[in-house]
């Protein structure tokens, strides 16, 4: 009797101990979620419910809801959401001002404890929340096998195109295993198009139901592109090489871990299939091994003299050259590696303006990294048109140079520069360069005439005034009165912020003698930015990129927003670099008032 009675209290303590189980993941990881925003950063699985709580990251001037239809989903089978704390279900909600976070939990129906991963949906729409493969940190999720015809391990045979204009597209094919409905993932992949060569173009794919997609782009040189999947961290790159004309179809594990680098990109085949495969790892290893071999060496920034910029580059090109003997890619990728270090460096952000500018630096780039100038192998890229200030003081001609001056020229233009037109003699790049042009004179002429009835919006009227002189020129309209100046971008989610906070502060000192100047650059959409000064009461600029960043550089400012007040006599009262808060910005208009 007293065996039993002693078995029936083991396992009720059995049961009890099992009802009270708890299963915690901490900081889970997940394979795949387009909305990096949307953070589960602990899940809690017991008997009675699941439990995930969440951060939710992004600026204050947007809400965010959580649908009460969202659920988990695990093996086949639905979880409904039974409730919430800090938000409520269905209701729209924001971010703290401050710290543009909320943080909140969200309970479901119980999952089995010994689940090892799952979804979460809002449902599969486009723009509702949704997180794929939910797991603990150190669960392996399953291999999927690549099949053969994408492991690129045939001999290559391909060898890269001579530089010449074409204007056939070259097509991607986008194909992907473990695609789940809702996914809706978008593929961006950075190009040159000759449009305007030094502002990249992120073309955009989105997978189908079946998670294909097809992308045609009008790349007319022979290049080397960046694919991504947008919102997702590193892992998700690869570089692609391709040619106007030719076809490549990559392959992409959407729930594959991405600890690696360009783990979801695995597989490629068509054209230059293995050099794809290998491109993105090995710049990574290449630059991982230069970095670390030149951490004992000056740091760029520490540079102020042109013989320690030589020889700091010189050190770290010999660093570079010596990288190919270890390497264990394919022959033409390795091949295309060591052409770049042949090109001049880019060190703008680095590296003092004026180091870069002077006579010995271009004396000794000219010499020593032009290669590629008068190579017919050269690669056209992102690379090509950042060096080509260099590639137009070389006495060259060819394709190589008519291109390296076209990537140049027109950029200037675009900027509205009165710039002559340079050397083109291949024609099919000559008319291309005039078709841009004229179609930018248009479109200038057409985009003043749009904004012209409104006198306090000024699109590019100060052509003519040269950089240095926008900011002297700007304040002298105004002189007399108290002038907050606003430097913004239509993309810069804190100026935006900072414009929506000011608006209460404009009307309560609305009878002041204060002028409110918001100041852009084509950086801005021109359209974007026609819809929203509507809602921005004051005197509206859109500068040329050149004059706006030499009145940044007169603020001595890098960064959006930028804000500088001034008193009515002229004197520059305060200035700083981010929206320091409405109350900082009152207290220091009443300052140049003079009320305090």
């Amino acid at each position: 009797m007293k065996g039993k009675i002693l078995t029936s209290i083991w396992v009720m303590l059995g049961m009890t101990m099992w009802a009270q189980k708890k299963v915690v993941w901490e900081e889970p990881a997940k394979g795949y979620s387009p909305y990096p925003q949307f953070e589960i950063s602990r899940v809690e699985l017991t008997k009675e419910r699941t439990t995930l709580q969440v951060r939710y990251s992004n600026p204050p001037t947007s809400w965010f809801q959580v649908s009460k239809e969202s659920y988990l989903e695990s093996n086949g089978k639905r979880y409904a959401v039974i409730g919430s704390d800090s938000i409520t279900l269905g209701e729209q909600h924001y971010t703290d001002e401050e710290t543009w976070i909320k943080d909140f939990v969200l309970y479901f129906k119980p999952l089995p404890l010994d689940a090892k991963e799952f979804d979460f949906m809002e449902s599969t729409a486009p723009n509702d929340f949704k997180v794929f493969n939910i797991h603990e940190k150190g669960y392996t999720m399953p291999v999927t096998p690549v099949p053969d015809e994408y492991k690129a391990d045939y001999a290559e045979e391909d060898v890269m195109e001579d530089l010449k204009y074409s204007d056939q597209p070259a097509i991607i094919h986008f194909k992907s295993t473990n695609y789940r409905k809702g996914m809706n993932t978008e593929i961006q992949v950075q190009y040159v198009d000759l449009k305007n060569p030094a502002d990249p173009v992120d073309a955009k794919a989105r997978l189908n139901d079946d998670g294909e997609a097809d992308l045609s782009l009008p790349i007319s040189f022979p290049q080397v592109v960046y694919a991504a999947l947008y919102n997702i961290p590193w892992a998700s790159h690869c570089g692609l090489y391709l040619a106007p004309g030719k076809e490549v179809t990559v392959l992409i594990d959407m729930l594959k871990d991405d600890s690696g680098i360009n783990s979801k990109f695995v597989g490629f085949k068509g054209y230059f299939a293995k050099f794809d495969k290998d491109l993105y790892p090995m710049m990574v290893e290449c630059e991982k091994s230069v970095s670390e071999a030149m951490e004992k060496q000056p740091k760029w920034k520490d540079i102020h003299e042109v013989k320690t910029l030589i020889d700091a580059f010189e050190q770290e090109s010999a660093i570079w050259k010596a990288l190919p003997s270890r390497l264990s890619y394919s022959k033409t990728a390795v091949e295309y590696m060591v052409s770049q270090i042949d090109d001049p460096p880019v060190y703008l952000e680095s590296v003092a303006d004026s180091l870069m500018h002077t006579k010995e630096f271009t004396d000794y780039i000219l010499q020593h990294c032009t290669q590629n100038l008068y190579s017919p192998k050269a690669v056209f890229s992102n690379r090509f048109v950042d060096v080509s200030k260099y590639y137009v003081m070389a006495d060259a001609k060819g394709i190589n140079a008519d291109l390296a001056r076209y990537c140049y020229y027109l950029p200037q233009v675009l900027q509205g520069k009165d710039v002559a037109k340079p050397l083109i003699e291949d024609k099919a790049l000559s008319d291309l360069y005039d078709k841009y042009v004229d179609e930018y004179r248009k479109n200038v002429a057409s985009n003043k005439e749009g904004v012209a009835e409104d006198a306090h919006v000024h699109y590019l009227d100060m052509t003519d005034v040269e950089p240095k002189e926008a900011l002297p020129a700007i304040l002298d309209r105004y002189k007399g009165k108290v002038v907050m100046i606003d430097i913004w971008a239509t993309w810069c989610a804190p100026c935006r912020v900072g414009i929506e906070q000011m608006k209460p502060l404009k009307e309560k000192l609305h009878d002041k003698d204060i002028v409110y100047v918001y100041i852009t650059s084509s950086t801005s959409p021109f359209d974007t930015w026609k819809e929203l000064i509507p809602d921005i009461k004051g005197e509206q600029y859109y500068l040329t990129d050149e004059q706006c960043l030499s009145v940044m550089q007169q603020y001595e400012s890098d960064g959006y927003p930028t804000y500088a007040i001034y008193s009515p006599d002229g004197n520059l009262t305060y200035q700083t670099i981010g929206f320091p808060g409405v109350e900082k910005i009152k207290e220091e208009l009443e300052k140049a008032i003079g009320d305090k």
